[in-house]
């Protein structure tokens, strides 16, 4: 497992300077309050059971710290379904333009997908 950790550290180590015109974004989801979330098409990836995909969400407004969206980085265990936090990256700017202002790499415990969530149907659709 830390030799994952390591391997997305890696991968996903140049998203600092990366646009987030770089990825193939998909709008998967838009909620009535005006929170966008996108799933970049690209980084679906299938290792064993588990699926690693890439979330960006672009806030309806600015968060407690400033931020206007955020990108992270998903494991998800579609046979039980759950999911794991693995890399999160926060921007000041719209659609993860700029550099990250904060960046969190610790990863979480497993997380229970409940149903009637935003992170059901975000794991429905990379899951099928």
């Amino acid at each position: 497992m830390k030799k994952l950790l390591i391997f997305f550290i890696f991968l996903f180590s140049g998203i600092s300077n990366a646009s987030s015109s770089e990825f193939e974004w998909e709008q998967i989801l838009k909620t009535d309050e005006g929170n966008i979330f996108f799933i970049d098409k690209n980084s679906i990836n299938q290792k064993g059971d588990k699926i690693f995909f890439i979330k960006m969400h672009e806030y309806s407004d600015f968060n407690d710290y400033g931020e206007k969206s955020s990108i992270i980085h998903h494991e998800v265990d579609c046979k039980n379904l759950k999911f794991k936090y693995l890399t999160d990256f926060y921007f000041k700017l719209s659609m993860g333009e700029g550099e990250p202002s904060f960046v969190g790499n610790e990863e979480s415990d497993w997380i229970e997908v409940k149903e009637d969530t935003i992170l059901k149907v975000l794991v429905s659709y990379v899951c099928n």
